[in-house]
């Protein structure tokens, strides 16, 4: 029974095994990452099976599900890896170019597409033969940190005590229009802005309201939105294929700028830019590949905010 197991029989090579088994729930590919064999995968399963008194893993139809014991021990077993792992970082200095390891990092899909082209150039110079797994869902910044590690790129906001953040960049906005619109045309101010339709993205497309029509309510002005859509990807292709505007993050129109017919226009009046975070769980504060991974994602948002402006048209202002 695990009460009765002693640290002094503790074997980290059974807490690999252990940890890789949960985090695959599957003995081929936790083998693979063990750099074992099929059979001896099972054959440390069925070990570790003995020493917990727990199946640890059962079979669902075609799938193996961890039971809730294993679902428990998923979190302590990651954090006793991590501190091996620091053990042994004290004694070797870390080599980005010897890293063989998993980073993850966990944004946006309009902050991936930005950073990314920058982040994978210097990863696949510096950190060759590091592997990037990339998510998307950040719904909970908190667990996706607690059980992936890696780091976050998210909006400035009160989290979990265990997490630390950093300032990572200010998102302005711009507004966006196809180059043949209506609103490409002319002067560009206020009046123009309000008398055009627009696209609203609402994350589940459930509000007709945003941040720019509050604005607009103390200007005295309101605008007609007739399209509400859950995210900026179908905004864009809206603004492409009407005379409709959307309003979207200055990063977003920088990565899309090269590859849709648009131009982007400052907004004819000020709207507080929202201020994004690097997060990351607190154990990995110290550590040496991970320190040097923060600083990756930061040479990365530099390089990118350096590139030129959005396109736009000679009758109005350029976008910033």
């Amino acid at each position: 029974m695990l009460h009765v197991m002693k640290l002094s029989e503790l074997d980290l090579n059974h807490v690999r095994a252990l940890h890789f088994l949960l985090e695959e729930a599957h003995v081929a590919r936790a083998a693979k990452r063990l750099a074992i064999t099929a059979a001896a995968a099972s054959n440390a399963l069925r070990r570790l099976r003995e020493d917990f008194s727990d199946p640890l893993l059962v079979r669902v139809g075609r799938r193996m599900q961890r039971t809730p014991l294993a679902e428990r021990l998923r979190a302590p077993t990651r954090s006793v890896l991590d501190a091996a792992r620091r053990l042994l970082d004290v004694a070797t200095p870390f080599d980005p170019l010897r890293f063989d390891g998993v980073y993850t990092l966990t944004a946006a899909d309009r902050i991936v597409d930005w950073i990314l082209p920058a982040l994978d150039s210097l990863l696949s110079k510096h950190a060759p033969h590091a592997r990037l797994h990339v998510r998307t869902e950040t719904s909970d910044i908190a667990r996706t940190l607690q059980e992936r590690g890696g780091v976050a790129i998210a909006g400035h906001g009160a989290r979990a005590e265990f997490l630390e953040s950093e300032p990572l960049l200010s998102e302005g906005f711009v507004c966006v229009m196809s180059a043949s619109s209506l609103a490409a045309r002319g002067r560009w101010d206020l009046r123009k802005f309000v008398s055009v339709e627009h696209v609203l993205v609402a994350p589940k497309g459930e509000s007709a309201r945003g941040a720019v029509d509050d604005m607009l309510a103390t200007l005295g002005q309101s605008r007609r939105v007739s399209r509400v859509v859950a995210s900026f990807a179908t905004a864009l292709l809206l603004a492409e294929s009407s005379d409709r505007l959307v309003v979207i993050p200055r990063s977003l129109a920088l990565a899309e700028a090269h590859r849709r017919a648009l131009i982007a226009r400052k907004l004819p009046f000020e709207l507080p830019a929202q201020q994004m975070d690097m997060v990351w769980h607190k154990a990995h504060s110290l550590d040496a590949g991970h320190t040097w991974l923060r600083s990756i994602v930061r040479r990365a948002v530099v390089s990118r905010r350096q590139l030129p402006t959005p396109r736009a048209s000679s009758e109005g202002p350029r976008a910033s």
